[in-house]
């Protein structure tokens, strides 16, 4: 009976972690009419392009065609290294899990490591449908200063573009580092994003600490609480 038990925790746990992963990567095909990050129509040259706030981090089309005329990528650097954070604290949810484990009684053990399992999987869904837009998305109005707007449930408009806030002069931002220069005339900039890392990038990040958040939790539940209420 107890092996069973640890085959069908095994069986459990390999199921969550294939659904986060799948949460986590989803990609969803956009074109630039959909509003994407950053998206401009109609600037001082008469052309349309992706923003990012640096000259060597967009695309930009001249001639409102479409058709990218000039590309830009983001930085390596900066993705390379928000790649390996986000694998460094989303690996310390199952290190947590298995440290909960060894301290828990044996009785407990598989239901704890169970237990932060399952949140990792629940919050990597539940980060993609609505968790993200609620933490960053826009504010509307007064009713939601506290949280974000909807546009991004779902991910949707979270694209594999840098995002951006609207251009602004370039007092006002952290840095000249992240002038458009090449791409308007005089000092541009973007006045909200650092335009970096692209913006499914920067909500993968985010959902590591939505994940490990609640897990860390569990070592106070333990043989406290049901598993079906930690569920919900």
């Amino acid at each position: 009976m107890k092996s069973r038990n640890h085959k069908y925790a095994l069986i459990l746990m390999a199921a969550v972690a294939m659904t986060a992963t799948g949460a986590l990567s989803t990609a969803y095909a956009q074109q630039t009419s959909d509003g994407m990050d950053g998206y401009v129509v109609g600037d001082p040259d008469g052309g349309a392009g992706i923003y990012t706030g640096n000259p060597n981090e967009c695309w930009y089309d001249t001639d409102d065609d479409g058709v990218p005329d000039m590309y830009c990528y983001v930085d390596t650097g900066d993705m390379a290294w928000m790649l390996t954070a986000s694998s460094l604290v989303l690996f310390m949810t199952p290190g947590v899990a298995f440290f909960y484990g060894g301290l828990a009684r044996s009785k407990n053990a598989v239901n704890t490591i169970g237990m932060v399992f399952i949140i990792m999987g629940l919050m990597s869904v539940q980060w993609v449908l609505w968790g993200y837009s609620l933490a960053f998305g826009g504010v509307d109005s007064d009713a939601n200063l506290f949280m974000g707007n909807l546009d991004y449930v779902g991910f949707n408009n979270v694209s594999h573009w840098a995002p951006l806030g609207a251009p602004s002069p370039c007092e006002d931002t952290w840095a000249p580092y992240y002038q458009m220069q090449t791409m308007k005339e005089g000092d541009v900039c973007s006045d909200t994003w650092p335009g970096t890392v692209p913006h499914q990038l920067f909500a993968m990040f985010q959902a590591t600490f939505a994940i490990i958040t609640p897990a860390l939790i569990v070592g106070g539940l333990v043989d406290r609480m049901k598993f079906s209420a930690i569920v919900v």
